[in-house]
């Protein structure tokens, strides 16, 4: 009879040993132990969850600016480092938003005709959101 006993408490040890490890993830061993823990997820699973759950786009996913700069010297049109005529500055205004700010900036050598006709342009494509600043 105390052999049946002692075999049965050491079956139980047992039993109750596999259980923790395997259940419980004991001293980081068993089945919930690792990467999928239930209620833990890693940084870079929380990560993924949140990428694929936002619609709402991000700034990176954005194609217009919130503002440009357009420099006016003397008969020349500055957008982007680039020298361009009016034609082609209205071309490259057209693809932004309506609501862009755009910030005319001037000297002294810039001809009065050439803002104006920068500012009609402007008018005319729909651009109200402009501001003429002097150097």
């Amino acid at each position: 009879m105390k052999k049946i006993l002692g075999l049965l408490l050491i079956l139980i040890i047992a039993a109750l040993i596999f259980f923790l490890l395997y259940f419980k993830g004991f001293g980081g061993f068993g089945k919930d132990s690792g990467e999928n823990k239930k209620g833990e997820t890693s940084v870079s699973q929380t990560t993924e969850k949140n990428t694929v759950a936002s619609t709402e786009p991000t700034t990176e996913e954005k194609t217009e600016p919130e503002s440009v700069d357009i420099t006016v010297s003397g008969h020349d049109y500055l957008f982007n480092n680039e020298k361009l005529s009016i034609e082609a500055l209205a071309a490259e205004i057209a693809k932004l938003g309506k609501e862009t700010k755009i910030n005319i900036s001037f000297d002294d050598t810039a001809a009065k005709n050439t803002m104006d006709d920068l500012t009609d342009k402007l008018d005319e494509l729909g651009y109200k959101n402009y501001e003429k600043i002097s150097k």
